[in-house]
């Protein structure tokens, strides 16, 4: 079988697992054909829900809130759910170049965020700097997706929300250093992300597809976890892409993602009830919840059994 996969961003050390698998001939050994799909070929204009939803492709990643918007907003549409997370621990963080004088997030009153027009960002934040003891009261800017850490680097605005084992390596590798603030310091529960999302009509007529995907998808990211730094040599020497050029950075980068990618118990994929209760909650708890007729939704209302499973690790 054929299997489209709709990338959450252009390809980088996020999807290794899935590289690895297609290298080592995990998806062709399990009878599947795998084609990636990254967002350059529309420049981001389309979410990858959308893509998945209009059954453009069979799985797509993204980050926890782009399903339950979608289950949210979408009336009598595909059902779609949650059947992997890559990463288990946050590894996102907003983040200050040192001369800022930036050190903590109640600092950023009054100053300027570079956005990337993705949902919750600018919540996100401001919940950050509430946290801290600030107002939340903050600037937005939005400079084209790819050029938005440049432009922070040239200090167009203060504060971004970056991937610390990409753009925070490249940032060590250019000798800036940088103020990182974590979400889970200031106890804001964000979800899973990116996780793996199908449509639960498909998965249903194509289960053991998707269990053989998840399979050989596992097997990928349990060897980029256990061996960083010779996936990184894979990645460099077999997938075609300007991302994947420089060793020295991508070494790096695989051995800071590396101990996101399983779980305590050494598994992949897996995800607990608890954390997309929390980040529910707290979604709900700030009036993030909303129907498609604009009506906000109380947490209480929210069931998140429906939105993920991990049936097809098992």
């Amino acid at each position: 079988m054929k299997l489209k996969v709709a990338l959450d961003w252009t390809p980088n050390v996020i999807h290794a697992g899935l590289y690895v698998a297609q290298i080592e001939n995990y998806w062709k050994d399990s009878g599947l054909e795998v084609e990636y799909i990254s967002v350059e070929i529309d420049n981001y204009q389309k979410k990858t829900t959308q893509r998945l939803a209009e059954g453009e492709v069979h799985v797509a990643l993204g980050p926890s809130e782009h399903l339950l918007d979608y289950r949210l907003l979408k009336e009598n549409t595909a059902s779609l759910k949650a059947i992997a997370t890559v990463m288990q621990y946050e590894t996102s963080a907003f983040v200050t170049l040192p001369d800022s004088g930036i050190t903590h997030p109640a600092q950023l009153d009054g100053k300027t965020y570079g956005g990337y027009r993705t949902q919750l960002e600018r919540e996100l934040l401001t919940s950050l700097i509430q946290q801290d003891g600030g107002k939340g009261d903050i600037s937005l800017v939005t400079p084209p997706r790819l050029d938005v850490f440049d432009a922070f680097l040239q200090k167009q605005f203060e504060v971004c929300w970056v991937f610390m084992p990409w753009e925070g390596v490249i940032a060590e590798q250019q000798g800036h250093e940088l103020n990182a603030f974590h979400l889970h310091d200031y106890q804001i529960p964000y979800g899973y992300s990116p996780i793996l999302m199908a449509q639960e009509e498909v998965l249903k007529k194509e289960k053991e597809a998707f269990q053989a995907f998840l399979a050989a998808a596992s097997k990928g990211y349990q060897q980029a976890a256990e061996r960083p730094e010779a996936t990184a040599k894979l990645l460099v020497d077999h997938v075609d892409h300007p991302n994947f050029q420089d060793l020295a950075f991508i070494t790096r980068a695989m051995q800071v993602i590396a101990p996101s990618f399983l779980n305590e118990q050494k598994h992949w994929g897996m995800m607990q009830a608890e954390r997309w209760d929390a980040y529910v909650q707290w979604l709900g708890k700030h009036h993030l919840l909303k129907r498609h007729n604009n009506t906000h939704l109380q947490a209480e209302q929210l069931d998140v059994t429906p939105l993920f499973t991990n049936e097809l690790l098992e």
